[in-house]
């Protein structure tokens, strides 16, 4: 990019379109409900400015931090007009762009203000910004065929007509999945009604038929959704996961959104919450949108905890990740509404009932690179007895491989797979669980309390009736441990 003025760079689009004939080429625009001719003008690429609000690399700009502050406090240096061109190259699609320009040359024209500043056809310039370095001799590679936009049009304007070159899709690559959750947030903030969004959005809808409005108007509320469900990820993790972390997620997320609006609708508003928040856990551990499927009351109540248990690594952890420590309030997170799983005073069932929220709050803040972590790094994880340390790599796959395995058992039941291995995992289920009530018991003599012990030996009485019966019916089926105990 070369180092010019602001008005040297309004005078170089000045001058091209001043340079136009009529043998030039002229495109149809439409312009504030008009239909005009536009020139298509030809400017040096060097000279032309990157958007720093293209929602092509938002998401990716908002992960920097402070190092991307620049692109939004001093746009046109050079320092942000590097970064924007760095992260442009980034994308999934440059390289496609990129063969494709240098087979065909530029075949569509981009939009530009008069100011020299791209309204889209940022991934082109940085294309043939990179051809021309490497290609030197080929003359076409050193410009850009651009509209040059009138010179009242304003921010909101600009944005709009970025949204509908991007439904067009000719030959450019789509935006990411948070790029383009990010796209409808700033559009529905501009004013801009769910309806009209979607019907740009999805062509088969008729902007006429108040049907198809309403439909287009229901997706882009969900796409929103799945926005505020990232943005209170984000915002839980302390800077730890970031927008472009999620963009292969969407199937998993679109999945944990529906979920949520059909067991709120059906069973209200609690329950749905503990299953969406144990699903996001799923999500965060790495389980494929399959898997999470499985993750709904009966996984919590019957099967995750069990398959923690089972994993050397969790086992001293697992009620702790599970349920919570004894005694340890829940880890605040700031109020998030979509997060937040039970109700801050729950009630003595509730105290017992797996919900993840402790897994959730040590998976939010620990991110990994291309899926895998840092194999230095550690994470402190609660147990029963306080805290221990455990190897990151080591954790996150115990946690991976103890919900897959729980997600899996219960995918088998439902399907009635694996029906001869029921009977030992309920069984192992029954010895474990009677680990907890000992462990329960302990706990809360050490700290002086007693439950109610009235309750205590009803229950007590009740588990000993199901044990004696269950005695009895395998020792007639001539289980030798069985019989030993009758």
């Amino acid at each position: 990019m070369s180092s010019l003025t602001q008005q040297a760079r309004r005078e170089i689009v000045a001058q091209a379109k001043a340079a136009v004939t009529d043998r030039d080429e002229q495109r149809l625009f439409e312009w504030r409900g008009t239909n005009i001719m536009l020139p298509v003008v030809t400017v040096p690429v060097g000279d032309v400015l990157l958007n720093h609000r293209t929602h092509r690399v938002r998401a990716q700009v908002e992960s920097l931090g402070a190092r991307g502050a620049v692109v939004e406090t001093n746009p046109h240096s050079e320092e942000a007009q590097r970064l924007l061109a760095d992260l442009i190259r980034q994308t999934s699609g440059y390289n496609e762009v990129k063969a494709m320009i240098r087979l065909e040359k530029q075949r569509e024209p981009g939009l530009i203000t008069h100011e020299g500043v791209l309204v889209n056809a940022n991934t082109r310039a940085v294309v043939l910004r990179d051809l021309h370095e490497e290609l030197p001799h080929e003359r076409a590679f050193g410009y850009i065929k651009v509209q040059v936009l009138p010179e009242n049009a304003d921010s909101t304007e600009i944005m709009n007509l970025e949204f509908v070159f991007q439904m067009r899709r000719n030959y450019q690559q789509p935006y990411s999945f948070t790029n383009q959750l990010l796209f409808i947030k700033d559009l529905l903030d501009s004013g801009q009604k769910p309806e009209d969004i979607g019907v740009q959005m999805k062509p088969h809808y008729d902007a006429s038929s108040a049907k198809d409005r309403k439909a287009a108007a229901s997706e882009v509320e969900a796409e929103d959704r799945l926005r505020q469900i990232l943005e209170e990820l984000i915002a839980a993790s302390s800077g730890a996961r970031q927008w472009p972390d999620f963009d292969d997620d969407r199937q998993n997320l679109i999945e944990i959104d529906e979920s949520y609006q059909r067991l709120a609708a059906r069973k209200g508003p609690d329950v749905a919450r503990r299953v969406k928040q144990a699903k996001l856990v799923g999500l965060l551990a790495g389980l494929d949108y399959r898997r999470v499927r499985h993750i709904d009351q009966v996984y919590l109540d019957s099967y995750v905890l069990q398959a923690f248990e089972e994993q050397p690594s969790l086992r001293a952890a697992a009620k702790a990740l599970a349920i919570g420590q004894q005694q340890t309030p829940r880890a605040d997170l700031g109020g998030l509404s979509l997060l937040d799983d039970l109700d801050d005073s729950p009630t003595d069932d509730q105290h017992n009932e797996v919900t993840l929220q402790p897994l959730f709050d040590v998976l939010v803040r620990h991110s990994k690179t291309d899926g895998v972590a840092d194999v230095e790094a550690e994470v402190e994880v609660p147990t029963d007895e306080g805290t221990t340390t455990l190897p990151a790599n080591t954790f996150f796959d115990a946690v991976k491989h103890a919900m897959q395995t729980a997600a899996d058992s219960k995918a088998n039941d439902d399907q009635g797979q694996d029906a001869l291995d029921i009977p030992r995992r309920q069984l192992n289920a029954a010895g474990a669980a009677c680990d907890r009530v000992r462990r329960a018991y302990d706990e809360l003599e050490g700290d002086g309390d007693q439950p109610d012990p009235d309750a205590l030996e009803r229950a007590l009485d009740a588990y000993l009736r199901s044990h004696d019966e269950l005695l009895r019916y395998l020792a007639d089926r001539g289980f030798a441990a069985a019989e030993n105990r009758l």
